[in-house]
């Protein structure tokens, strides 16, 4: 994996508009899990706000990354024969990490982050697709309504970004294969969810299903 610091990203554009908007979901994703989730881990980090914020609401929270630039808890390489404490952590999050590793390798992750967490990760993946996204807000009514048209880009295998080895949609990563190895790694989706206003991040929560550890 490549190291986050070494991707030369301005803050204006890694804490842009869009980005906002993946923080605010990560954080209702992992709220809407209640009482049952205290002990968090996040996977890939690249500053301390979405920590930042779980801690000013009571959550334990652990960092872990590749980069010992970013000073996390945890020096992690997710391309290694990694290990981590078994059922220490009642929810394992990582937000647009997978696809910084060759799918096999993403695949292999997914399975031993499954095996360590006690109950659920919590994911985003880059969706790449053409999309148009229509927005209606009415005066009085506090929530807009959207209207969300995808073509995930099945004819072409390149990335969006030059970081990634794979994103979801394309030619040999369609959607029904990402799902399959979530099944394969002992999970069930237990949500998913894509914004219409930043629909290049696909948010899952999985669940870890016991009978298979």
């Amino acid at each position: 994996m490549q190291l986050i610091t070494s991707f030369d990203l301005k803050k204006s554009e890694y804490l842009s508009k869009d980005r906002f908007i993946s923080y605010h979901h990560q954080l209702r994703l992992i709220f809407s899990l209640g009482n049952q989730v205290k002990n968090v881990l996040e996977i890939g980090i690249y500053n301390s706000l979405l920590t930042d914020i779980l801690k000013s609401y009571g959550y334990e929270v652990n960092t872990a990354d590749i980069d010992h630039n970013l000073n996390p808890d945890i020096i992690l390489d997710l391309a290694t024969d990694f290990s981590l404490p078994k059922d220490k952590f009642d929810a394992i999050v990582l937000f647009q990490v997978l696809e910084h590793l060759p799918y096999e390798q993403s695949e292999l992750a997914l399975k031993k982050l499954a095996a360590a967490t006690k109950k659920y990760l919590v994911i985003s993946l880059p969706y790449n697709t053409l999309y148009s996204a229509f927005q209606i807000r009415f005066s009085g009514i506090p929530r807009s309504r959207y209207l969300l048209l995808e073509i995930p880009k099945f004819w072409t295998n390149k990335p969006l970004s030059k970081h990634h080895y794979w994103e979801v949609g394309l030619k040999d990563y369609p959607k029904k294969r990402i799902l399959s190895s979530i099944k394969n790694a002992g999970l069930s989706v237990k949500k998913e969810f894509i914004d219409p206003i930043n629909p290049y991040h696909y948010f899952l929560v999985l669940e870890k299903n016991i009978n298979n550890y």
